[in-house]
């Protein structure tokens, strides 16, 4: 059994769309979850996702209360669909499968609240929540993520500020070293 979320409700059948990845592809994960924190619209300036060895799904803040900020008052639905189809490897994420073509829902779920739903996960031990802080090592983590992510996803370093609050808000000193760097005077 893999899992497919959705912001949307009443999909009977999933159809593959282009994302990150540049391929149309229908999305699913093994871990409920984990898919569950896929079921907003947020991205790698939000949070950094990741699976501890076990299993487990672990969500780093990138910013204070990222959690709560996107996941409260949403909700998403849960598709369950058969693997049949489904592929590993395709994309750099290793808990993430694809398939090419439209695949049949078995069963949906509807989370009313998802903050609240990732919260009770979070009590039973099925997710592991690193809240922002305002530590040295924490933020060294965040600051080594976000420079990836702008450089990796070729981000306009200059309007990108204009165009997202993020940026603006809270990687600002961040976007201003990177275009300082790129003037040439640290070059010998």
């Amino acid at each position: 059994m893999l899992y497919h979320v959705s912001q949307k409700k009443g999909l009977k059948t999933l159809q593959p769309h282009v994302s990150t990845h540049k391929k149309a592809y229908v999305y699913a994960i093994e871990n409920m979850v984990t898919g569950m924190l896929f079921g907003i619209k947020k991205d790698d300036f939000d949070f950094i996702i990741s699976i501890e060895d076990e299993g487990t799904p672990v969500v780093w803040e990138c910013y204070p209360e990222a959690f709560q900020k996107n996941y409260q008052g949403k909700s998403c639905s849960v598709y369950q669909v058969d693997e049949k189809g489904f592929l590993r490897g395709m994309t750099s994420w290793s808990p993430e499968l694809v398939c090419e073509s439209e695949v049949e829902v078995l069963e949906e779920i509807v989370i009313d609240d998802l903050y609240q739903r990732l919260l009770e996960e979070e009590q039973k031990g099925n997710l592991k929540i690193h809240r922002y802080e305002f530590c040295e090592e924490y933020r060294r983590k965040i600051a080594a993520h976000i420079v990836d992510r702008l450089i990796r996803f070729g981000i306009d370093l200059n309007t990108c500020m204009e165009r997202d609050e993020r940026f603006s808000t809270y990687y600002k000193g961040i976007i201003q070293a990177l275009l300082s760097a790129e003037d040439g005077h640290l070059l010998q």
